[in-house]
């Protein structure tokens, strides 16, 4: 049967404005409460004195819906790998460093963003290198007005030397291994770290790809380029520029899949340094997304009792320090019911070796089971240099709800955005009441990360004594550091 000619110019006419009205039909996210998403992540900076590579999985979950956003809850289990660029010599080390788990958004963060991707309160988030951005705010990133049209904007970052490896936040998120692997690969001290804050201007263009984009997807090129307003001489103090291609899938209001690559470059007065950032992310489906929700659950950890706990004891007892710590490791992922308090007085003794895996192991059995006996162990552990042996003595501490705790755990939430300055917080919430003073003593700080987490601390264990502090910040120029002392003063009104 043939088709009129006048039909078949209707019908392809209709067609391609349907096609037309679906590519320029303004983007927008969907939302729905308790829809569970889940993206696999991999980003790589790669410096010149080598690579550091974070991959894992991010959780995201739909909280609440207004009428044109939502609250959504977001959640990862990161790991990072560390590759040095080989050196010659008879000492170097050419291979990757053993994975440590990055535990920023293990505890969770929660953003609003309205159905654009424009953030309108942000809880928290892990930063990743200029020019990437907040790793939740990759994933939801702002929807063009328009294809082909530029946007500019300027906005402030905290930035720690050497700039290229991003803000200040990302850098003071510590590794479980120590400051060593920081200074040694990747040229970078924590405790020389010089914080700042830049403006930046930025531009980017979102460009439709006209071959790949169906009715179902919209596939873009962004390019973004960003410089500091500050200078070193005539030349911009940071400079970076980025390409990504970006699967937005209409049906399900999220971007399917994202891939970024860029460039950054840094200069101060004494140093400059170069490096190279990529971003890889999908969203996750089927079998992928079903093991990521419901993985397999951990193996049952190997109990030490009887006639092996007692040899165990005997062996700690050894005047033979290899003995002893033989003896130590086998406890590592070991499960001991009740021990005696002989045997943690023992391994409290071990804690202070100087053997760094001995430390290590030593401080995972303490975090369970140490009593008040052992707090003058835990506290000097909260100054060892390695990160796995500092967050079990915190949660001990707060476990335990040690008055002599107090000091030493509010020094820790002064240092500002960190994990164990979150556990210390969370430790000083479990004290309770006794941490008071000492806490309305950190609003004094000038950190807003140390400002947000003392007025969450207040909000679980303040009382009237907390009010005029809080007050004082309540107009405070960091939008979160406002509103968490306005939170703050809610709950402590509630409770009065």
């Amino acid at each position: 049967m043939k088709i009129p000619p006048a039909l078949r110019i209707g019908s392809v006419l209709l067609i391609s404005g349907w096609l037309a009205s679906a590519r320029e039909a303004a983007l927008r996210y969907k939302f729905s409460t308790g829809q569970t998403n889940a993206f696999a992540i991999e980003v790589m900076v790669r410096g010149e004195n080598g690579a550091e590579v974070t991959t894992g999985n991010v959780i995201v979950v739909t909280k609440d819906v207004t009428t044109n956003g939502a609250k959504i809850v977001c959640r990862g289990n990161l790991k990072v790998e560390t590759k040095p660029t080989p050196q010659r010599g008879p000492n170097y080390y050419s291979g990757y460093m053993p994975m440590r788990t990055l535990n920023a958004l293990q505890n969770g963060c929660e953003l609003d963003l309205d159905d654009r991707g424009q953030v309108i309160r942000d809880g928290g988030d892990y930063l990743l290198a200029v020019p990437l951005g907040k790793l939740i705010q990759s994933i939801f990133e702002p929807l063009p007005a328009k294809s082909g049209v530029g946007e500019s904007a300027d906005s402030v970052v905290a930035l720690d030397e050497p700039l290229w490896l991003g803000p200040s936040e990302f850098l003071l998120n510590p590794s479980p291994n120590g400051p060593p692997y920081y200074g040694g690969f990747m040229g970078y001290n924590p405790r020389q770290a010089q914080q700042g804050a830049l403006k930046l201007s930025r531009h980017t263009v979102w460009k439709e790809t006209k071959i790949t984009t169906t009715a179902d997807t919209v596939v873009f090129n962004k390019n973004t380029t960003l410089e500091s307003l500050l200078k070193t001489g005539n030349e911009p103090r940071l400079t970076a520029s980025s390409e990504s291609v970006m699967t937005f899938n209409r049906t399900a209001g999220l971007f399917e899949k994202i891939e970024t690559q860029g460039d950054v470059s840094s200069q101060t007065e004494t140093a400059s340094r170069k490096a190279k950032v990529s971003l890889k992310c999908h969203l996750l489906s089927g079998a992928e997304l079903a093991a990521v929700l419901n993985p397999p659950p951990p193996p049952a950890p190997r109990k030490l009792a009887g006639a092996e706990l007692e040899k165990f004891t005997a062996d700690l007892k050894s005047p033979e320090l290899e003995t002893r710590r033989a003896a130590l490791r086998q406890i590592n992922g070991a499960e001991i019911e009740s021990p005696s308090p002989e045997l943690v007085d023992l391994v409290a003794g071990m804690a202070l070796d100087s053997d760094q895996m001995t430390i290590m192991t030593a401080a995972n059995f303490l975090g369970a089971h140490a009593t008040s006996n052992q707090v003058p162990v835990l506290l000097k552990l909260l100054k060892a240099a390695d990160f796995s042996s500092r967050q079990p003595a915190v949660k001990a501490l707060g476990r335990l709800k040690d008055e002599r705790a107090i000091q030493p755990l509010t020094e820790l939430v002064a240092r500002g955005s960190s994990m164990y300055g979150q556990d210390a917080s969370s430790a000083l919430i479990n004290i309770g009441a006794p941490a008071e003073r000492a806490v309305i003593a950190l609003l004094s700080e000038r950190n807003a990360d140390t400002l947000r987490q003392a007025c969450t601390i207040l909000q679980q264990i303040g009382s009237a004594d907390s009010l005029e502090p809080l007050q004082k910040l309540v107009t405070d120029s960091e939008p979160q550091v406002s509103q968490a002392a306005v939170e703050a003063m809610r709950a402590i009104k509630q409770r009065l």
